[in-house]
């Protein structure tokens, strides 16, 4: 029964539709197992958030390098480099605790 439609009520929270007695039908799957969207682990969605921070992490940390040159040549002021290392601090923090968090799944 996985290619069946059921199709339900849609309710329409406008006043004009309401007095106008239009309803929407929209189409709802029949039960649990055709979902669209598969199941992800835990261990697979901490390697991909891992994934995703070691890469922020290296575009942080090219902006953090970009900074320290443009203060050392003064074109960028000096309080820019203290946001910048704020920056590269969380984003260390963060990757640190995805690593960790990678590690102890099982």
């Amino acid at each position: 029964m996985h290619g069946r439609i059921r199709w339900q009520p849609l309710q329409v929270s406008s006043a004009v539709n309401r007095a106008r007695g239009r309803v929407h039908w929209l189409p709802l799957a029949n039960d649990a197992e055709s979902i669209h969207t598969p199941t992800i682990s835990l261990k697979n969605a901490a390697l991909l958030a891992l994934i995703g921070t070691i890469l922020l992490t290296v575009l942080v940390l090219a902006h953090f390098i970009s900074t320290v040159l443009g203060v050392m040549r003064e074109v960028i002021p000096a309080m820019a480099l203290l946001t910048s290392l704020v920056h590269l601090f969380a984003s260390l923090s963060v990757l640190v605790f995805f690593y960790v968090f990678y590690r102890k799944q099982s």
